[in-house]
């Protein structure tokens, strides 16, 4: 099928750590069936197989995870002593930038937007233009594992935060349709309780607790990082299982 054939489409490409590897098969899949992936957006490991695929390096970053051992990883990993999050990503980001050098977003072939989360405003932030690493960087900046990332002057954290499947940045895409890959999984049914309802006890939705627990997590790491008041109680404390389940 020639280009002017294809089916345009744009492409969504959400959070997941290392479930998003599953994007690169979306991807291919895709190519392989005659459509033409316009435009991108993607939130954290969406954002960093985005980005690679839109500067047309990805199958050189699936050749190097593929060759990837505990070694390797452990090597990547830069201790930050002190600060919000465990790891620098520094020694991470300069690997994965050999493989593209220094690109801007607005000057890719393929129309990027890479979504993170402003730490002050609390709200998502959406990259278009500036350096594709930045952007990158800040997306995958897991709470308590990466330190939060500045970009015009803001710490950006995982987009995942707020947007795991950042669809409202193409909606105004000029294509035909639009393809959002959720790594969510299937939610499991809820099983149990009395039917009739007659102990029945209000239950929690989850989109309630989850910003609830996104609202403390923020607010604990605004005072880490000196921007909240130092004279209030911190709130509960977030384990390292909590916030990757945030950004996951």
């Amino acid at each position: 099928m020639t280009d002017s054939k294809k089916k345009r489409i744009s492409l969504v490409l959400g959070s997941g750590g290392a479930r998003g590897l599953a994007h690169i098969g979306v991807i291919r899949v895709l190519e392989s069936e005659g459509w033409q992936i316009s435009t991108i957006a993607g939130s954290s490991i969406g954002a960093l197989i985005g980005g690679f695929y839109a500067a047309g390096k990805l199958d050189d970053y699936a050749e190097w995870v593929l060759d990837l051992t505990e070694l390797n990883v452990l090597r990547y990993l830069d201790i930050a002593w002190g600060g919000a999050g465990m790891l620098k990503g520094e020694m991470l980001m300069q690997t994965l930038k050999k493989f593209v050098g220094n690109h801007r977003i607005e000057d890719l072939p393929i129309p990027l937007t890479i979504v993170a989360t402003d730490v002050l405003r609390r709200k998502e932030v959406w990259l278009s233009q500036g350096d594709l690493f930045d952007a990158i960087r800040a997306s995958i900046a897991v709470p308590t594992v990466f330190t939060p990332h500045l970009v015009g002057g803001r710490p950006l954290l995982d987009g995942g935060i707020l947007n795991p499947v950042p669809i409202a940045p193409t909606l105004q895409d000029p294509t035909e349709a639009i393809f959002a890959v959720s790594l969510a999984g299937v939610a499991k049914k809820l099983g149990g309780g009395n039917r009739h309802g007659n102990d029945a006890k209000p239950i929690e939705k989850p989109r309630h607790r989850y910003r609830k627990r996104i609202d403390e997590f923020i607010d604990q790491l605004q005072e880490r990082l000196g921007f909240g008041d130092d004279g209030e109680d911190a709130g509960p404390q977030l384990s390292l299982s909590d916030t990757a389940l945030l950004s996951l």
